[in-house]
């Protein structure tokens, strides 16, 4: 993944700020990914929950991807559906 673009890291800054509550809403062509796979590895340890709503399968495919290569593999990304059972939760 490459650098993040200097009004990305503005978005990530804010959106980690712990003073704050926000809501993001940004536009697939403003760089979704790399800011969705930067927010997922600053809360990337097993005592947080991070929800993505409304992915598609070839977005969690490559945010799986690039969660790989920035090194989150434990507990690492999980895709639950719908159709995912009681024991795969």
């Amino acid at each position: 993944m490459s650098a993040l673009l200097p009004f990305h890291v503005s978005i990530t800054d804010k959106l980690c700020d712990p003073a704050n509550n926000d809501l993001l809403l940004l536009a697939h062509g403003l760089g979704l990914r790399r800011i969705v796979c930067k927010l997922l590895q600053i809360y990337h340890s097993s005592q947080s929950l991070v929800c993505l709503v409304n992915a598609s399968a070839e977005e969690e495919n490559g945010i799986g991807e690039e969660l790989n290569l920035l090194g989150c593999r434990s507990p690492g990304f999980t895709v639950l559906g719908f159709e995912t059972d009681k024991k795969a939760r």
